[in-house]
């Protein structure tokens, strides 16, 4: 039997929820699924299986790599323009509020849709992300280095926190940080439940439903 994640334990197998750090593109927005394709054709990386950021820091020179970081940069900035909030982000922001429990972002974009996200989608009395990770802290996701910074940043221990994303790399960077994870489903990642199932320790359809999950308690996977 797992150990159960409350935000108000009662028994003492029962681990408080301290903060939730959220992944941004299909987490804390709907996903946008060309814009993986549109960045890999606008680099000419034609192999899924390596990893974008991969393929442009191992590019032969820093000419090459500034061009292709430009390139994905337009995507972005289009998939800024186009982005919408996950539906419940707000009414789950209101609880967090209310409960107390520390908020950050953990994401593999730039800073500049972070901060659109925020200032057009979350109320200034819910914007309470205290620590804002992007792609420009090395390693990224999957590592768990992030997350483990962002613990120690905030003096407590990564059982006490939560993974909330929609990808493999949040799954894995979550539980190899020794953080509970939450996958936010939606129609492309189902098969992540199972070829990852190990790694996801809750599935929610709205962000809302987040809400449930912390009031009654949630078994973390015992992970080997």
């Amino acid at each position: 039997m797992g150990l159960l994640m409350k935000l108000n334990p009662t028994l003492p197998t029962q681990i408080a929820v301290k903060a939730i750090v959220f992944d941004m593109d299909g987490t804390l927005c709907i996903p946008q699924t060309w814009m993986f394709r549109a960045m890999r054709e606008a680099v000419g990386h034609h192999d899924p299986q390596v990893d974008i950021l991969t393929f442009v820091d191992n590019l032969p020179s820093q000419r090459l790599r500034d061009e292709a970081n430009l390139q994905i940069q337009k995507v972005e900035a289009r998939a800024m323009a186009e982005m919408k909030p996950q539906p419940g982000l707000i009414t789950l922001l209101e609880y967090l509020t209310r409960k107390g429990v520390d908020t950050s972002i953990c994401t593999r974009n730039l800073i500049t849709p972070v901060r659109h996200l925020i200032s057009n989608f979350v109320p200034a009395e819910h914007d309470r992300f205290h620590h804002i990770l992007t792609r420009e802290f090395r390693p990224t996701k999957p590592n768990p280095d992030p997350l483990l910074h962002i613990a120690q940043l905030l003096k407590i221990s990564p059982a006490n926190m939560i993974m909330v994303g929609d990808s493999y790399d949040d799954m894995e960077c979550g539980a190899a940080a020794g953080c509970a994870t939450i996958l936010v489903r939606n129609d492309t990642n189902g098969a992540l439940l199972e070829t990852r199932g190990h790694l996801i320790d809750a599935v929610v359809y709205d962000l809302a439903d987040i809400i449930q999950l912390l009031e009654r308690g949630f078994s973390k996977k015992v992970r080997t």
